[in-house]
């Protein structure tokens, strides 16, 4: 299953007839982005089965866009090296 992203819903809406008459199973949900306070301005997020070339052409002709897959496992978090006491910023008095 693969979600697509559309920022209209009557694109989405759009999208999935063009499933339906394809062949393609789908369904469609509204997202909120992080940090996002407009509840009228939501995402919409169709999820397509199977995901194919032909599912790929008919999401890109809807103007529909696909989060890019990760690259392999995440990065390994290296560890900061910190100061183990407060820098000094005056000499001390003597």
């Amino acid at each position: 299953m693969q979600d697509v992203w559309f920022d209209e819903m009557d694109d989405a809406e759009a999208f999935v007839a063009a499933l339906d008459e394809a062949g393609y199973a789908s369904s469609v949900r509204r997202e909120m982005f992080a940090g996002e306070e407009d509840d009228e301005d939501l995402a919409s997020v169709v999820a397509v089965e199977p995901w194919d070339a032909v599912a790929a052409d008919l999401a890109d002709e809807a103007g529909g866009w696909v989060p890019p897959e990760p690259d392999g496992p995440p990065a390994p978090v290296v560890p900061l090296e910190l100061p183990t006491q407060p820098k000094r910023l005056k000499r001390p008095r003597a």
